[in-house]
């Protein structure tokens, strides 16, 4: 569980360091979808209890994500 907390802070900082105008934002971009995609796996091989506990947590993110990334970006 202690990874999903740490990728889940991770997520939060790198959609942070998103600047509005910065000139190269793909690798960035690319960094926050992987972290989001690990933290998706690790919660979705957790037990139920224990997975409904990150739920919250990994809808705020992805909210966070959506909201920072120009929307050509999400590809759906």
């Amino acid at each position: 569980m202690e990874l999903v907390e740490a990728d889940i802070e991770i997520g939060f900082r790198l959609v942070d360091m998103l600047e509005p105008g910065m000139a190269d934002t793909s690798r960035l971009m690319s960094a926050i979808e992987d972290v989001y995609a690990g933290v998706v796996a690790r919660v979705n091989r957790l037990q139920t209890p224990e997975r409904e506990n990150f739920e919250p947590l990994v809808t705020e993110l992805r909210r966070a994500v959506r909201l920072a990334l120009p929307p050509s970006s999400l590809g759906g």
